[in-house]
């Protein structure tokens, strides 16, 4: 229930009024309106900006900002790195190219590829731009609305409608029904007369060209609180877009980098797959020379089939990744080719770590659920202004006439001016029970911005000890595959000389090609956890140029 009070000037249509004047108290009543638009309303697309000591937006009041405990340092960082950031700014997004620093062509031309045609990223995009126009619609209402509404009508009045009463006291009767005193069957006038009459039945045009203007008064803040919310749900959609395209910028290094390893394998299987070969033939010319036994040759064979089996399943793996990456470019897999690239043995640029609280404003989705958690405060607010009355102002200024050659003339003109309060009473317990919900949803807002936090403190952990272990890993590697090759050429040796027989040799060799697979795997994971880290931060990205800040742990020697 709502109590509409109303204050209505309306002047009656005389030809003789002013019409300038009328028209300078129209324009009066537009300029008070504009004068209540805030001054500093900006627009939905306006970049964030950061206080210089503090992680939240200055558009975040000090009451909505989170209370998310930062820790000061990385457990998972040794050395004097361990307080760098990885860049200054704010924001971490997909756009600054971070992926160059591999210097490869063809990771570049991928991530362009990606960037432009991939179907989540646009579905991302098309959802800003709803977002954004949703703001600026709601930012419509801080300005007065100006409309037209010209009608033309015809109508007729009934002539069956209600009775009108009216009584003439004293003399005015006899005047008026005086001609009827001594008329024959007329009876005599008294100093009193009451009688009833009914309006008849008019046909009639009714032409309107009015300017009307309507305009609300936001004193409690109903509409501010209503952009505001807007707005930062249409910051948040773009931090969401800048989410989907960090998170489509590694998923395509990511697998471009397993492309490569898987490159790399195919390589290695083939030159074992041509190892095996020739000594299944050197078996055979020893067994028909008497020289080796049966068993020799078959053990021969059968390690043959097997590299050869493990060549066909990594050639099947290396297709199905050629065609995610396809997917992920957003084209079809039967017109995409990557041709083959070896990871070979480079290990991939070192990364500075940055400082946690560097996470709270370069990562996409911690910013997108702080602005998720800013919209639902300003939700609240718009919900504490419908306990409050509204209030309005009307004004009306244009021509009206029965005649349409007239419409225009001096004589046509009308204007009215109206101030209305609208004061909610008796709703049912609607805008409290909304107050309530909105305050709910600040709330799971809330809880969803921490639990991002946490996320993201544990996803940079996780890569800074995923990388560090990589770098100990790769170096065990090596050094396995150095080892292998020693214990391969010592067996073969052996054997030549009969100390041994082929068994040794076969284990030996099946040990290096384990340990030389084993060494393309680990340098993927390496590159893998240097794309990880770098999601982890937002994308940003500095090559280290000096040493290591990642630095793998060194295993202490024992003392003899």
């Amino acid at each position: 229930m709502k109590m509409p009070l109303l204050f209505h000037r309306t002047p009656r249509r005389d030809h003789r009024d002013r019409p300038a004047r009328e028209v300078m108290q129209i324009a009066a009543a537009i300029v008070l309106a504009a004068m209540a638009v805030p001054m500093t309303m900006r627009g939905a697309d306006a970049a964030l900006e950061y206080a210089p000591d503090s992680p939240w937006p200055k558009a975040t009041r000090a009451s909505d900002a989170p209370a998310v405990s930062v820790p000061a340092h990385f457990k998972g960082v040794t050395g004097s790195g361990a307080a760098r950031a990885i860049t200054a700014g704010s924001e971490g997004n997909a756009s600054q190219a971070w992926w160059t620093v591999f210097r490869d062509p063809t990771l570049n031309t991928l991530e362009n590829d990606a960037l432009t045609a991939n179907q989540d990223l646009r579905q991302a995009l098309a959802r800003v731009t709803e977002a954004r126009m949703q703001a600026r619609a709601a930012a419509a209402d801080f300005f007065p609305h100006l409309r037209a509404p010209l009608s033309g009508e015809r109508l007729r009045t009934t002539d069956t409608g209600p009775l009108i009463s009216a009584r003439i006291e004293g003399s005015q009767a006899a005047a008026l029904f005086g001609g009827l005193v001594g008329a024959k069957g007329s009876a005599p006038i008294s100093s009193s007369t009451s009688f009833s009459s009914q309006a008849a039945s008019v046909t009639y045009n009714d032409f309107q060209a009015p300017l009307q203007l309507s305009y609300e008064l936001d004193f409690f803040g109903r509409i501010r609180h209503t952009y505001g919310q807007a707005r930062a749900s249409a910051q948040a959609s773009e931090a969401e877009r800048r989410a989907v395209e960090l998170r489509l910028a590694a998923e395509v290094a990511t697998d471009y980098f397993a492309l490569r390893a898987l490159d790399s394998e195919v390589e290695v299987l083939h030159r074992t797959l041509d190892l095996r070969l020739q000594a299944t033939h050197l078996q055979q010319k020893r067994l028909d020379a008497g020289m080796a036994s049966k068993l020799d040759y078959e053990r021969a064979e059968v390690e043959l089939d097997n590299t050869d089996a493990d060549l066909n399943d990594a050639i099947r793996e290396r297709a199905e990744m050629e065609n995610a990456l396809a997917a992920l470019c957003g084209r079809a897999a039967s017109d995409f080719r990557i041709p083959s690239n070896p990871l070979g043995n480079i290990p991939p640029p070192a990364v500075p770590p940055g400082v946690p609280s560097a996470l709270l404003t370069q990562r996409p989705d911690l910013i997108e659920a702080e602005r998720r958690l800013a919209a639902a405060s300003e939700g609240i607010g718009a919900a504490r202004a419908d306990l409050f009355p509204t209030v309005n102002i009307q004004g009306n200024l244009g021509y009206e006439s029965a005649q349409f050659d007239q419409l225009f003339e001096d004589r046509s003109h009308i204007w009215s001016v109206t101030a209305g309060v609208s004061v909610p009473i008796f709703e049912g317990g609607r805008n409290a029970a909304n107050l309530k919900a909105a305050k709910a949803r600040r709330d799971e807002a809330f809880a969803a911005y921490q639990q991002t936090a946490v996320t993201a403190f544990k996803e940079a952990e996780n890569a800074l000890i995923d990388l560090r272990q990589r770098i100990a890993q790769s170096d065990r590697r090596e050094r396995a595959v150095t080892n292998s090759k020693l214990v391969l050429d010592g067996s073969e040796q052996r054997y030549l000389e009969g100390a041994v027989n082929y068994f040794e040799v076969i284990d030996a060799e099946r040990v290096l090609l384990n340990a030389e697979l084993a060494r393309v795997q680990t340098l993927n994971a390496r590159y893998a956890a240097t794309v990880d880290l770098v999601r982890a931060f937002g994308g940003r990205f500095e090559a280290a140029e000096s040493k290591r800040i990642v630095e793998p742990a060194r295993p202490a020697k024992k003392k003899k």
